[in-house]
């Protein structure tokens, strides 16, 4: 018997591992640089070993990030799914929402 499965993904997504720098809006937790698993046009879906993150947590992402280029595009996204990976990491997807202009965020 086959379930059907409803896909909520408005973009599809491309297998991409590049560098991204996640830095939470709240100053309260660490900024760290990430390996995405997957990419679209509005999201990212990346791994890391910090448990911090949660539904709903607003960050600023910032793609492809290289530390000695000056020129980088920031966005604003929120954190929409948690899951638990085999390897004792977590994978966590994010919705970009719009450009980051500074001041946004209550940490900036």
């Amino acid at each position: 018997m086959r379930i059907a499965i409803n896909e909520r993904r408005q973009a599809q997504r491309e297998n991409l591992s590049e560098p991204v720098l996640i830095c939470p809006c709240d100053p309260e937790y660490p900024e760290e640089v990430c390996t995405t698993l997957n990419v679209s046009r509005s999201g990212l879906y990346f791994a890391t070993t910090k448990e911090h993150y949660f539904p709903g947590m607003n960050v600023i992402v910032t793609p492809n990030f290289h530390s000695d280029d000056p020129i980088q595009r920031e966005y604003i996204g929120d954190v929409v799914r948690l899951e638990r990976l085999e390897d004792g990491k977590w994978g966590v997807a994010v919705r970009i929402l719009m450009r980051y202009n500074p001041g946004v965020c209550s940490g900036t």
